[in-house]
């Protein structure tokens, strides 16, 4: 069995940082603390999210306002 911790994660039940690993068992994607023992298991069937629909047609561009001198 492969561990891979997942750097930044913070476990939900302890709050420690770092300590999250993921593992693949029995067709079952588990994430695991290694500090608290704290289990989750990925649920395998997830309902796809509907696309989100541009009903205006505007495209906003992020970033620096037109008028600033930056």
């Amino acid at each position: 069995m492969r561990k891979q911790f997942i750097a930044g994660a913070k476990c939900p039940q302890c709050n420690l940082l770092d300590k999250i690993f993921v593992y693949h068992k029995d067709g079952d994607d588990i994430a695991q603390c290694n500090a608290c023992g704290y289990i989750s298991v990925r649920p395998k069937e997830v309902e796809p999210q509907p696309e989100p629909v541009d009903v205006d047609g505007v495209v906003k561009i992020m970033g620096k306002k037109p008028d600033s001198k930056e």
